[in-house]
């Protein structure tokens, strides 16, 4: 399945409590009308009648307390539910719905932008529930926790009393060859990150600003059968698939020219762990160097596996969550050009095994809503929940690809994990 839908930038910026990394905090904090951080989210598709707007408040109310990055707006929480008709919609369809979401500003809110939006189906079978929020309030990890939460089938226990702030967190320091080890590893990677490179704009002319968003849909099960059969993870499989979709949308010729590393950048995730969100961006950017020269895709995997396992070592995290600390609000700035400068894509993976769903009824499917940083032409997330895998691709219009994006990554895929053939009639 593929699906279209137009997108556009937000600029809001969101207050973050202080928590482990202080100074990424005040960044995040002094990023108005800025165009780093921007809207992430996630979209449950829904069968049935849709419900009242009330009653989708109702519920947020009563899951808030589970929520620490959102309890501060229990006293305007109604600026936060929205229900948002789209003529036209129809359940299994969803296109003007997820154009129509994408699309429509931040709620008015004084402490943080974000949102839970009801789209109902013009003919009154099936809707979306979608949550949003600025990017200075989650990454995807922290995302992907609060819809646990939130949208939980089975009512989770909620304290008689709202959940104070939490308190500072200290991570145990790692020992002194790992962070040793870790910030030789890291000091090595962030000068072929941040040296200065050149830099060339999206397309020959000004972006237009307006985005699109599709979709592919294939089992997790293909996924995992071939990051077994090529010892490597998922990650590994996605990487190596989103290298043939750059080499046939590429507009800039980044995985061409020989002066660039020719990368993918990879966040980080920074957290100590646990079930409750956090507030606040808690990642780090990571470099990885892409096997261009192998034209065999699951070579290029195998290859990947190595240096993205890297990634888990915590001498690595504990140095990386140490240079992000120390960044202010010009080096985000900077970071985020010489990011593009040295590499022409971003991406993650998200996963969730929670029973997501509203009012007793399972959710048909989760989709990423990832708006992208500007300089980058396209940023593709790939969610996995239950026995589906889908990878949503963000791009600016001016990318003449933008909308044959996640066809491109399917077709990646086919090679990389073959579809089973179905049994032939007796």
């Amino acid at each position: 399945m593929t699906r279209t839908t137009a997108a556009s930038s937000a600029s809001d910026s969101a207050p973050v409590s202080s928590s482990f990394y202080p100074a990424l905090d005040r960044t995040i904090r002094a990023m108005d009308e800025s165009v780093h951080y921007l809207h992430i989210g996630a979209v449950m598709e829904m069968g049935g009648v849709p419900p009242r707007a009330d009653a989708v408040l109702d519920h947020v109310r009563r899951r808030l307390p589970l929520l620490p990055p959102l309890a501060d707006c229990h006293d305007h929480l109604a600026s936060h539910v929205r229900e948002l008709p789209v003529p036209g919609c129809r359940s299994g369809d969803w296109t003007r719905a997820y154009d129509a979401l994408v699309n429509s500003p931040a709620p008015a809110c004084a402490q943080r932008p974000w949102a839970v939006w009801l789209v109902p189906a013009g003919d009154g079978d099936g809707y979306l529930l979608c949550y949003r929020a600025h990017h200075a309030l989650h990454d995807g990890v922290s995302l992907m926790r609060l819809i646990r939460l939130l949208f939980a089938r089975t009512e989770p226990a909620v304290p008689s009393v709202p959940v104070p702030p939490a308190p500072e967190r200290h991570k145990a320091l790692p020992a002194l060859g790992v962070r040793v080890g870790g910030r030789l590893r890291t000091a090595a990677d962030s000068t072929r990150l941040l040296v200065r490179a050149p830099r060339r704009p999206l397309l020959p002319g000004v972006p237009d600003g307006r985005r699109v968003l599709t979709s592919a849909v294939v089992p997790v099960a293909r996924l995992r059968a071939a990051a077994r059969a090529l010892e490597c993870s998922v990650l590994d499989v996605h990487v190596a698939a989103l290298t043939r979709v750059a080499e046939e949308a590429d507009p800039t010729g980044w995985t061409a020219e020989g002066r660039r590393t020719r990368g993918i950048v990879l966040p980080v995730s920074l957290d100590a762990g646990g079930v409750t969100p956090y507030a606040g961006n808690r990642f780090a950017p990571a470099l990885v160097d892409l096997p261009w020269d192998r034209r065999d895709l699951g070579e290029r995997a195998a290859i990947l596996a190595g240096r993205t396992r890297r990634l888990r070592d915590p001498g690595i995290r504990w140095a990386m969550g140490q240079a992000m600390g120390r960044l202010g609000a010009d080096g985000v700035g900077r970071l985020s050009g010489r990011v593009f400068a040295r590499a022409g894509m971003q991406t993650t993976v998200l996963g969730c095994t929670a029973d997501l769903g509203f009012a007793g009824r399972r959710a048909e499917r989760l989709t990423n809503l990832n708006c992208l940083p500007a300089p980058f032409p396209y940023q593709p997330a790939l969610t996995l929940w239950r026995d589906e895998a889908v990878c949503s691709f963000t791009a600016d219009t001016a990318l003449p690809a933008a909308e044959k994006l996640a066809d491109l990554w399917l077709r990646a895929i086919d090679v990389l994990a073959p579809p089973a053939p179905s049994a032939s009639p007796a």
